[in-house]
């Protein structure tokens, strides 16, 4: 098909849908749902598939560490729902200060902390050892005060007896995709990740899964930001997330989710 054609199809297409839906792009509600950095590819692929099936709402993501979104919030930025880790206390917090409806909160996905290095990087032996080998210059964490991974990488440490032995080596994130960054550009020599967030990923591999007991269970939820002005909308975005379809966005994208 020559390319002119083609646009003109495309622009048939998608006369023939807003006459459909009786619904055009300057119609739609548009609601904005801050969100963990390392939710991007799940959003991203729920987005599509939610507005293809609610031509009446648009979603408008902007993405940050779990800290950064909280702070949003609070400073009266507009956005209707947040979605993010609950490790470093930031959901709760931002329901005990009122700013978020309760009953609107729920467990959206489940996941696991991985260490990875550079794709090509050798590890000898035990990588926990490993980490205390003087070759080993720089290890990558998200921030604690503002990125959930960052809290629980700090559990596994101190778990494991190595925060200290370890802390002149610590090269803070702002976001746990920024410490996946880090390492596969090898600015560091390894990190701590979610194992979503290395989906996909062709620069960096995992070497060990962290124990389960060593920190708390890594979880994301989402809530309604109480100041919303469109409820119906966040309310269907919501249930999507919980929907056939929403699971499987988060699974594809390495996710555990409750059937």
């Amino acid at each position: 098909m020559k390319k002119t054609n083609l646009l003109v199809f495309s622009l048939v297409v998608t006369v023939l849908l807003a006459l459909a839906t009786g619904v055009g792009a300057a119609d739609r509600i548009v609601i904005t749902v801050g969100a963990g950095a390392g939710l991007l590819d799940a959003l991203e692929s729920i987005k599509r598939s939610f507005e293809s099936a609610d031509p009446r709402t648009a979603i408008s993501y902007t993405f940050s560490s779990a800290g950064a979104v909280a702070a949003q919030v609070r400073q009266g930025a507009p956005l209707d729902a947040v979605v993010f880790p609950a490790g470093g206390d930031h959901m709760d917090a931002l329901e005990r200060e009122g700013l978020v409806v309760p009953e609107s909160r729920f467990i959206v996905a489940r996941d696991k902390l991985v260490l990875v290095v550079p794709r090509e990087r050798k590890v000898p032996g035990d990588p926990w050892k490993w980490l205390s080998d003087p070759s080993v210059k720089h290890i990558a964490i998200g921030d604690p005060r503002i990125v959930p991974a960052g809290v629980y990488a700090m559990q596994v440490l101190e778990h494991m007896g190595l925060d200290k032995p370890l802390a002149g080596k610590l090269v803070y994130a702002r976001s746990v995709r920024q410490v996946l960054s880090y390492v596969e550009l090898g600015d560091a020599d390894a990190g701590f990740v979610y194992g979503s967030t290395l989906f996909g990923s062709a620069k960096a591999r995992a070497v060990a899964e962290v124990p389960p007991e060593s920190h708390e269970p890594i979880i994301f939820e989402c809530a309604m930001v109480k100041a919303t002005r469109h409820e119906k909308e966040v309310e269907r975005f919501l249930a999507y997330l919980r929907s056939k379809d929403g699971r499987k966005a988060f699974e594809e994208c390495g996710f555990e989710v409750s059937q």
